[in-house]
């Protein structure tokens, strides 16, 4: 817990930062909190920066333009306290002004290391954009599941439409049917992605799942039947006569598909 004192004091030395600072282009923010005498694990504790980005976010939301190369600066060479402070004020800053600096977030998005800074976007900016602004994030956010850009990011894009229909089941169809254009790609990051979507759908709305492969029971492309191959989550007759079909292929790439579902329906059952 952060005394009343020190609170003061940050949110004092955050405003001067702001006033002083930032429009000489000095973006080091540590000087605001380095003389906290707290320490956990050799960092200053995590309540302490998120304090200070709140104080930030306050300030700089008000008028984001003049901010934005203090932000670029913060998220590609500030580390993880930079990255807690990036996606606090951009969270507080697209919320507020949605569409307007989508820019700035997928720049943020391609410089993230590794999966969980990537995931902490997408959990903490994302998923409120979507939730709030729909009509505006939905269709921006698939934008992103592009061949051209690396796996872990188009990972993420499929990871964050499953939490979304999760919390808003009323769009599952929706949603499918946009990731459904993506289909016939052979990108893997994407087919694995519509893998774990359908696998999602499964636990939604079963009735819609197996609706699905009801209207791909047919199907001879390499593509679609990875993808549903991949997703099998219930034995059922459809299924089976798929499976059986695949197995009979001529096509290699859809004759493996078949016999790896073969071997997993054995397991379901």
């Amino acid at each position: 817990m952060i005394l009343y004192d020190w609170k003061k004091r940050l949110k004092k030395d955050s405003k001067d930062f702001i006033e002083n600072k930032i429009p000489e282009g000095d973006y080091d923010f540590e000087i605001i909190y380095n003389a906290y005498p707290e320490r956990d694990e050799g960092h200053v504790p995590a309540e302490v920066i998120t304090y200070v980005a709140k104080q930030l976010g306050k300030i700089i939301a008000e008028n984001p333009d003049k901010y934005v190369d203090f932000l670029r600066h913060v998220k590609k060479h500030k580390g993880r306290e930079g990255n807690k402070i990036f996606n606090f004020i951009l969270k507080k800053v697209t919320l507020k002004n949605p569409g307007e600096y989508d820019e700035l977030l997928t720049e943020g998005l391609h410089l993230a290391k590794d999966s969980k800074s990537m995931r902490r976007m997408f959990d903490f900016i994302i998923l409120p954009l979507l939730k709030k602004y729909p009509e505006k994030y939905v269709d921006k956010v698939l934008e992103w599941a592009d061949p051209k850009n690396k796996p872990l990011l188009i990972k993420h894009v499929f990871r964050i439409m499953g939490r979304y229909i999760k919390a808003y089941s009323d769009q599952t169809k929706i949603i499918f049917e946009k990731c459904e254009s993506h289909w016939n790609s052979d990108n893997k990051a994407i087919q694995d992605g519509n893998i774990r979507l359908l696998k999602q759908i499964f636990k939604i709305d079963k009735e819609f799942y197996n609706s699905i492969y009801e209207s791909y029971k047919s199907t001879r492309n390499p593509h679609f039947v990875q993808i549903l191959s991949g997703a099998i989550m219930e034995d059922n007759k459809i299924i089976r006569e798929m499976v059986k079909n695949w197995k009979k292929s001529g096509n290699s790439i859809i004759k493996k598909a078949g016999e790896k579902a073969k071997k997993h329906l054995k397991k379901i059952k």
